[in-house]
């Protein structure tokens, strides 16, 4: 029984016995046998269900000392193995003591090109340190960010299921009809895992200062040199020994009236080109450098009424709006406006996946830039990418 039932139990008797003492003294006589039996047992029943609240409570004490003790126990192995790559990376393996060695062997990366001593081997990074480069990643790869993140623990090839069933619909049927049979036809998107790397080299005098980050500087230097690499991957790869960009992808969805410029009904026509079904999800939007989304930016619809159809974000961190629609910046797409050029995308971006494969490694190089009296660090990523339905991807061509 829960504890607020005892509680209101425990209440009506307690009233109840009052009730008969007070009754007894109005009338200026003391409790006959039959009240006073009635009165001892609703007093112990009282004190009965308050020995059962005890329990309840005291009992639900116990589950949050355990579980803080949990957390606790939890907390310090992270909170442990964080500091014992910190340690790694400003000093080396040689200044690990037994159990921080322990801790990092649990880091020690799976690739086979890196596997084995530590001048060689890899660590999985930790997670704290992982969401800093992560973020880092991101803020810099629009496409990354946008996209349907798939993360797996190994790199081996991996099939994506894929359908179109957009051409089957449910049926009406009276009672007690048969249903018909409508099976789905699934197919496959294959996806790798490419490496991806870069490397950083901090001076010894730098990594004996305790009051240089080197977490953050190492986080930021490397997320975005790794992002700048994917994002030009992930937007024109071609797909062979290469992640597939999403331009590559794509498929035509407008070509443009003229060869130079960009009219607002070109983009109109774009938009429309995709099924409202994917126009109408919030993973909806538009794509374009930034050289071209200054040309469309001039744009207005009408000369009576002429009115922009570009709104710039009035808040940090949202994006731009063109029609109405989430447009984002990607300056590896084509810069200029020019024949044949593919200059707009419109996507739904939940049908474009990117695979992250095994976390992020590093690796310290002890040796290599000593005679310059600096260390290397050498971080790299397993990703691919593939567009997974073409009729929600679709680009503008210039004529």
């Amino acid at each position: 029984m829960k504890n607020i039932e005892l509680r209101g139990q425990r209440a009506e008797l307690i009233k109840n016995a009052t009730n008969i003492v007070e009754n007894a003294q109005k009338e200026g006589r003391s409790l006959n046998a039959e009240e006073k039996s009635k009165f001892d047992a609703m007093e112990a029943d009282a004190r009965g269900i308050k020995e059962q609240i005890d329990i309840i409570e005291r009992t639900a004490e116990m589950k949050k000392e355990l579980a803080a003790n949990a957390e606790v126990r939890e907390a310090a192995p992270k909170a442990t193995r964080k500091g014992a790559f910190e340690k790694y990376l400003r000093n080396g393996m040689s200044s690990l003591n037994a159990n921080e060695r322990s801790m990092m062997a649990e880091l020690r990366g799976t690739s086979t090109q890196v596997a084995g001593t530590d001048s060689l081997g890899g660590f999985l990074v930790p997670q704290d340190f992982s969401n800093e480069l992560d973020m880092a990643t991101l803020f810099t790869g629009e496409v990354e960010r946008l996209a349907k993140k798939l993360n797996t623990a190994g790199g081996a090839l991996l099939d994506y299921p894929t359908i179109n069933d957009t051409a089957t619909d449910a049926g009406l049927i009276s009672e007690a009809a048969s249903v018909t049979v409508q099976d789905m036809t699934f197919a496959n998107a294959q996806l790798s895992a490419y490496n991806y790397a870069s490397q950083v080299r901090v001076s010894m005098q730098l990594l004996q200062d305790n009051a240089f980050d080197l977490n953050a500087f190492l986080a930021e230097a490397m997320g975005e040199r790794i992002a700048r690499a994917t994002n030009g991957a992930f937007t024109t790869g071609t797909g062979s020994s290469q992640p597939q960009g999403i331009i590559t992808g794509a498929t035509l969805g407008k070509t443009a009236a003229s060869a130079t410029a960009i009219a607002a009904d070109d983009i109109l026509d774009l938009i429309h080109s995709i099924d409202p079904s994917y126009r109408n999800k919030p993973t909806f939007g538009l794509m374009a450098h930034d050289n071209v989304i200054a040309a469309i930016r001039a744009l207005g619809l009408g000369s009576a009424n002429d009115f922009p159809i570009f709104i710039p974000s009035m808040e940090a961190g949202q994006p731009d709006k063109l029609f109405g629609y989430n447009i984002y910046y990607n300056n590896d797409m084509e810069s200029s406006i020019a024949t044949g050029n593919k200059t707009l995308l419109a996507a739904d971006f939940s049908k474009f996946v990117v695979r992250s494969a095994g976390g992020v490694q590093m690796v310290r190089l002890n040796e290599r830039y000593m005679d310059e009296l600096e260390v290397g660090f050498v971080s790299y990523a397993r990703k691919d990418s593939k567009v997974l339905d073409t009729r929600a991807v679709k680009y503008l061509a210039q004529a």
